[in-house]
């Protein structure tokens, strides 16, 4: 089960969609309307829909959706306590969870996510089912407003949604019920959600900030509970890049100086720095790091450098970085290489390929990487200021 989760600062936080000729921006404005919105599910539900298709998945079982929307909920629910409103029952999936099998209010959402997808826990099961009895369901309500008749049941009202969505292109997603029930996003919607990912998930924020202030009205910043704060391990990166630099000749991609003691005076001690920023990636591993000085890393922060000016240097120390890993057998390193350059054998591709054929395919996996952050609104500054 793959993880991802983007943090979003409370100052992109807005209240607007994004418009696209493509799809109707009005009526998926109106999924998440205040008046129709009556317990947190939808607003999670979404989450868990956009997590997924940020991860290239446009089919999505229903219990990988509600496992999301446990894990966006579970911080602010254990940590804080904050109320969801009497109707809303994610809180007892979460609260069954922490008692029974002790995750704590902080634990590793990755952990958590695989446990939940994962579980053969009955009554867990039976819980998670229940969270899947309407929100599939209502939240397609607004594309087909004119199927409906006053007096629908919503067994009614569940089936008809499910025939329109089989035969519409133009609403989010398809129900597929079955042996194992799952959704698949149409196309223009993957493209939508996927180009405007953090436009997206700032007004679920928003949205679910609102939800939850009515509900919490003595509850201050109620925008820095949702989410855990998230740690960066750069110890073990650090140790690495200082055993890489003793070894052979390193200079600093943003300002070409050598790493020395006269550098280390002048610009600030060594410091890893994420090439694509951390926000964006959320995670450490080795591919997207790269050593710099304390007062360039401060400067760069959470921007994007022009990516043609800064590439081949960038490919370059990678290479070392990676020969280095396969010569002394640096396993975890060279696992994480493995996955982003998608090769079995990374010892095999390392006595193989050239530093030319290295440099081009992680320029194949740095690429999208750095145009989806650049699509999502990360600034581009020219360079570091020293």
């Amino acid at each position: 089960m793959l993880y991802t989760q983007e943090l979003i600062s409370s100052k992109e936080i807005q209240s607007y969609v994004p418009i696209n000729s493509k799809i109707n921006s009005n009526i998926f404005s109106m999924l998440l309307d205040d008046n129709k919105v009556v317990a947190s599910y939808k607003m999670y539900w979404l989450l868990g829909i956009l997590e997924e298709v940020g991860l290239g998945n446009v089919e999505i079982q229903f219990k990988t959706i509600i496992a999301r929307m446990i894990v966006y909920a579970w911080y602010p629910h254990r940590q804080y306590m904050l109320n969801f409103g009497a109707s809303d029952n994610l809180k007892k999936p979460i609260n069954y969870i922490a008692s029974n099998y002790g995750f704590l209010a902080n634990c590793n959402e990755k952990e958590l996510l695989e446990f939940i997808v994962n579980n053969e826990d009955k009554e867990l099961k039976k819980m998670l089912k229940e969270l899947t009895y309407n929100v599939p369901y209502r939240l397609l309500s607004p594309f087909f407003n004119e199927i409906f008749s006053k007096n629908d049941s919503d067994t009614l009202r569940h089936k008809k949604i499910i025939e329109a969505s089989l035969k519409s292109e133009i609403c989010l997603y398809k129900i597929i019920k079955g042996k194992t029930d799952k959704i698949v996003i149409n196309d223009c919607w993957r493209e939508y959600l996927t180009e405007n990912y953090r436009l997206i998930k700032s007004w679920i924020y928003y949205k679910l900030v609102c939800f939850l202030q009515k509900r919490n009205r003595n509850v201050p910043a109620i925008v820095f509970k949702l989410e855990a704060p998230k740690d960066r391990k750069l110890s073990e990166p650090t140790k690495l890049w200082k055993k890489i630099i003793a070894s052979s000749s390193v200079t600093d991609i943003y300002t070409g100086k050598e790493f020395n003691e006269t550098n280390y005076n002048n610009f600030g001690k060594l410091s890893i720095d994420h090439f694509i920023p951390w926000s964006f990636v959320l995670h450490d591993e080795m591919w997207n790091l790269v050593p710099t000085f304390k007062n360039i890393n401060s400067s760069k922060s959470n921007i994007l450098l022009p990516f043609d000016k800064y590439i081949d240097d960038f490919c370059n120390i990678q290479y070392k970085a990676f020969s280095y890993a396969c010569d002394k057998k640096e396993k975890n390193i060279i696992e994480e290489y493995a996955n982003i350059l998608r090769v079995d054998n990374p010892y095999d591709y390392y006595k193989n390929c050239t530093k030319i054929v290295f440099s081009n395919n992680i320029k194949q996996c740095i690429s999208p990487l750095y145009q989806i952050a650049l699509n999502q609104g990360f600034q581009v500054v020219n360079k570091v200021f020293l």
